[in-house]
């Protein structure tokens, strides 16, 4: 690999750390540190360990989603799978597709019948994360359009896979713009194998784990901002902060939402009357411990499915070329 190849797959990557940067020079750099010397280090165990949790019921949860495609993987390598496709996540936009790769390849399934698992579970979490944002939305009032259009997306999602006349209005759409025309095989694909999926009921009971890893999320933010400021906002207000933090870290683009996710964290806890100093702070920490975490689990998740299976590369997922549409 050229060193013009790693400089352009880091270059977003850069970009969302100069972000991070430009966050924490405009509420003040000396502040920020004041607040992150003050943070209470004895909770770092308990916000790893929420951390681990949090990819351990993924990976949980993804394993029964496998099984229904058809994927005859034994849970501990779900797992364990799960955990490598994380070393890239923060690197490459999309990157958690990356995981599915590994999963097909290890599974001999299609990869975008293995695709379709990792949509479904990521449109219930963040629908998830929606609803555990709304009692603050209630109280508080803010931020209520970004989070209505949020989730009114996330159902316009699951009816466009699982309505067909939805979806063949959308197909015949498509079908008229010359790019997205090329990328319509892809679309096919996903939206079958996604429909199949969300119309099992086992499937769809199993969300409770999903449950589980947004509170695990929660917990984990809530703790580094009270680690920081204790009192300052409640687990609900962390909820809230947390969901439209990820929302915008998603709509950027950017890996990982480096930049945007901690732009978003200042903003919202600023509002909620926590001062910029902790706010910065928290992001930072946030940042250091989860990209940290995820970045060490990934690195030894992969280290352990090379060993076990016949996976590709970490960037796989970037020179995989997609198959040739067959003709009807």
């Amino acid at each position: 690999m050229t060193v013009r190849s790693w400089l352009r797959r880091l270059g977003s990557l850069g970009l969302g750390l100069a972000a991070i940067g430009a966050v924490v020079y405009v509420v003040n750099p000396a502040s920020v540190a004041h607040a992150i010397t003050s943070f209470r280090v004895v909770l770092i165990p308990a916000i790893l360990a929420l951390t681990l949790l949090f990819y351990v019921l993924q990976g949980i949860r993804w394993q029964f989603l496998l099984r229904d495609a058809g994927a005859h993987l034994r849970t501990q390598d779900t797992i364990v799978l799960n955990a490598a496709g994380q070393a890239i996540t923060a690197i490459v936009p999309l990157g958690d597709l990356t995981r599915a790769l590994f999963a097909s390849e290890a599974s001999g399934i299609d990869f975008g019948t293995v695709a379709a698992t990792v949509t479904v579970q990521e449109l219930g979490y963040t629908l998830m994360l929606v609803v555990f944002a709304l009692p603050t939305l209630l109280v508080f009032h803010l931020g209520i359009a970004a989070v209505v259009v949020t989730a009114l997306g996330i159902a316009g999602i699951v009816v466009i896979l699982t309505v067909s006349p939805v979806f063949c209005a959308i197909h015949t759409l498509m079908a008229r713009v010359p790019l997205l025309k090329r990328v319509l095989p892809a679309v096919d694909e996903l939206q079958e194998e996604a429909a199949a999926l969300l119309h099992r009921p086992d499937a769809l009971a199993w969300s409770a784990l999903d449950l589980a890893r947004v509170a695990a999320a929660i917990t984990s933010f809530w703790l580094i901002v009270v680690g920081l400021a204790p009192g300052s906002i409640s687990w609900w207000q962390a909820a809230f902060v947390l969901a439209l933090s990820v929302i915008g870290g998603a709509v950027s683009l950017l890996p990982g939402g480096v930049g945007a996710n901690e732009a978003s964290v200042v903003g919202l806890l600023v509002l909620l009357g926590v001062g910029g100093g902790v706010g910065a702070a928290a992001a930072v920490i946030q940042r250091g411990l989860i990209t940290g975490m995820s970045l060490a689990l990934g690195f030894s998740g992969y280290a352990i499915a090379r060993r076990r299976f016949r996976i590709g590369g970490l960037f796989s997922l970037i020179h995989r070329r997609p198959p040739a549409a067959v003709p009807a």
